[in-house]
């Protein structure tokens, strides 16, 4: 009988092992990130789009698979949301005024083509893949806060201030809640901006040139409303911080920095950003990954972190801790920036924001001394239906919805997201094994 020699043998153990591990991997093993979710848009209440290539490529597959919806949101955006805005303030201005003095009077595209270049390709793309002008994309990108403060900037008015004082309903708040522990992350959020975007909501599955997979909800043709980072295990959620100082001048939009976050590659690195970051406008971010929740209050030339007493975390839109308050803000409260102590501000800085001084404290009391296991999609639901938590689409709300919970384990980040308020529309849910 011939004998085999050593490394034949050695070879024939290697390619038995090989050929069976490789035969497990299929069929026990766990694809790729970028296979292991597949959106429908017959089977899920967004529209839901999947684009890979360049920020351009991009662009133009989200601008021409939601061209339809697209087309008539960018109208509502110029006709019922802009034009009306100035007439309620009392300008005699229209759409046309406010896309004449964005592009001459603000800096919010030159800002974006110097610090974030491939988001105005991805934009661009957007546009051109809608059939839309550029300018009138870009514009419609930015239709978070840096509208109010483009039109300050117009008419020398506050007007989040302005209707705060008159009592009127200032809708589109954003709420928060998370706890922690034990390698353990669990996320409540809900996103709420004007009724124009009802009818809008998207989500959009990006693989991004190095391979990132981005699972995005968004108003068809922007960038970014929330999202996870399915490759690294993370999340952020976005709070207006209508109080705090703002630069349309020289600051990044909102928009831009959500999408840097949320490409950052971990809640570190996002981290990083923020402590670089110019801002256009006072924003609250929330970063959350297995460890925890980070969270910040930031304004134009200031960042501040805010920390609760535990394993908990609440955030809405009144600024707690970052006291680079606006010149408006501070003259309305006879403050000086010397002066300005956010432990002990006036009675009528909470009163003009008690909408979302009661959410805060809903969400906290009801999060304190509980962690993950505590706290399922349908607990979440539970909390998040209080009003004025949730606010629903109707004749006294004019409001729309994005609402969201994310769970992070040492090995899964599992996205359960919904086009509605909490409670209406049911959550679909989206798990990648990102480790």
């Amino acid at each position: 009988m011939r004998h085999l020699s050593n490394i034949t043998i050695f070879l024939l153990v290697l390619f038995i092992q090989t050929s069976s591990a490789q035969t497990n991997a299929l069929l026990t093993g766990i694809p790729p990130i970028k296979h292991q979710v597949e959106l429908n848009n017959e089977q899920s209440e967004f529209f839901t789009v999947e684009v890979s290539g360049s920020s351009f490529e991009r662009g133009y597959q989200h601008g021409k698979a939601l061209r339809k919806i697209i087309r008539p949101a960018v109208n509502r955006f110029k006709y019922d949301l802009i034009t009306p805005l100035l007439e309620v303030l009392g300008q005699n201005l229209q759409y046309d005024d406010y896309h004449t003095f964005f592009i001459k009077n603000t800096g919010l595209l030159k800002s974006a083509q110097v610090h974030a270049p491939d988001l105005v390709e991805e934009i661009r793309g957007i546009a051109e893949g809608a059939n839309l002008p550029f300018e009138d994309v870009f514009i419609y990108n930015l239709n978070f806060d840096e509208t109010f403060w483009v039109i300050e900037k117009m008419t020398q008015v506050d007007p989040i201030l302005i209707m705060e004082k008159a009592n009127m309903k200032v809708d589109g708040h954003c709420s928060h809640g998370s706890v922690w522990g034990n390698g353990k992350a669990s996320v409540g959020y809900t996103l709420d901006w004007v009724r124009t975007f009802e009818g809008t909501q998207a989500l959009i599955k990006h693989e991004l040139p190095n391979g990132d997979i981005l699972m995005t909800t968004t108003y068809a043709g922007t960038l970014i409303g929330h999202g996870i980072n399915a490759t690294h295990g993370y999340t952020f959620t976005p709070h207006s911080k209508f109080q705090l100082e703002h630069d349309v001048d020289n600051g990044l939009a909102q928009i831009f920095i959500y999408r840097k976050l949320i490409e950052a590659g971990s809640v570190e690195k996002a981290i990083s950003f923020l402590h670089k970051v110019h801002p256009a406008a006072g924003l609250g971010y929330t970063l959350t990954d297995k460890n925890g929740t980070r969270a910040f209050e930031i304004s134009s030339s200031k960042i501040t972190e805010y920390k609760t007493d535990g394993n908990w975390m609440a955030m809405c839109n009144v600024a707690r801790v970052n006291d680079d308050l606006s010149e408006s803000n501070i003259r309305e409260y006879n403050l000086t920036k010397c002066s300005i102590d956010m432990n002990n501000m006036p009675a009528k800085y909470w009163q003009y924001n008690k909408d979302s001084e009661l959410r805060y404290r809903i969400i906290k009391k009801e999060l304190r001394g509980k962690y993950p296991v505590d706290l399922c999609p349908d607990k979440w639901e539970t909390i998040f239906k209080r009003y004025p938590i949730n606010k629903p689409v109707n004749d006294d709300i004019a409001t729309s919805n994005l609402w969201q919970v994310v769970e992070i384990d040492e090995e899964f980040i599992t996205y359960y997201v919904s086009p509605g308020n909490p409670g209406n529309i049911p959550l679909e849910c989206y798990r990648f094994k990102y480790r």
